[in-house]
């Protein structure tokens, strides 16, 4: 890498025959940034990697597991594009990544989605979980209790007022679970999905995506979380 392009903070990851890079915009790219950049939420379970996946998508950074401090405040990262394909030919302008603490609780992270509006919102929850139980650590029971007032925070508000494009539920730590179990997962959190979220799907006109995702070094390497950033930067692109 050339020292301009360290400058501006750029960072290339091979995906295929593909190339992902960030940048810090600047100049024509930063007046793009400020007038179509696009707000990302992060929520979901404490410890289900949401830290480590911001680093990942504005940076590229892409680490082996190791225990991380916890979040104790909101986050947001500064401005940063994302370009990939062949020709760049899909640019997604990120104004700003929110990261919400775990410990927080799903009551206060759908208030905190009612409050930003988001463009996007990516939910996170631990495949090393549980899935019943108190909501506390439970997968199913945190995503119920999310959606549940999250939705009924949107009814309140009304829809006209959501901007969301792109829902994701990001199932993190792939590579601590098998076929069997990523699949009965990915059917009750969609039957979750389906039966509560109705006016917090805003301006979205496909399904919400459920997609298995690893943020630490792995056999797959980076094949995982690299097809949740596609999927987020081809929703915001409609």
């Amino acid at each position: 890498m050339s020292g301009a392009e360290a400058s501006v903070g750029a960072s290339l990851v091979k995906v295929g025959v593909a190339v992902i890079q960030r940048a810090a915009p600047t100049g024509i790219a930063l007046l793009k940034s400020w007038l179509k950049g696009k707000d990302v939420l992060i929520v979901g379970q404490a410890r289900a990697g949401k830290t480590t996946f911001v680093e990942y998508l504005q940076h590229g950074l892409f680490e082996d597991e190791k225990e991380k401090e916890k979040t104790k405040r909101e986050e947001k990262t500064a401005r940063f594009n994302i370009k990939m394909g062949r020709d760049s030919s899909l640019e997604l302008s990120v104004k700003r990544v929110r990261d919400v603490p775990g410990q927080w609780g799903p009551v206060a992270h759908a208030d905190l989605v009612a409050y930003h509006r988001p463009h996007a919102l990516l939910i996170f929850v631990d495949l090393a979980n549980p899935l019943r139980g108190k909501s506390e650590r439970a997968s199913a029971a945190w995503l119920l209790e999310f959606c549940r007032h999250l939705e009924l925070k949107w009814r309140i508000r009304g829809r006209k007022a959501n901007r969301i494009k792109s829902i994701i539920l990001v199932m993190n730590k792939l590579d601590k679970s098998d076929a069997k179990k990523i699949e009965g997962r990915k059917k009750e959190f969609r039957k979750i999905l389906n039966a509560e979220l109705r006016e917090a799907r805003g301006l979205m006109i496909d399904e919400i995506a459920i997609l298995p995702c690893v943020v630490v070094t792995n056999s797959e390497g980076t094949k995982a979380v690299d097809g949740v950033i596609t999927h987020l930067a081809k929703a915001l692109a409609k």
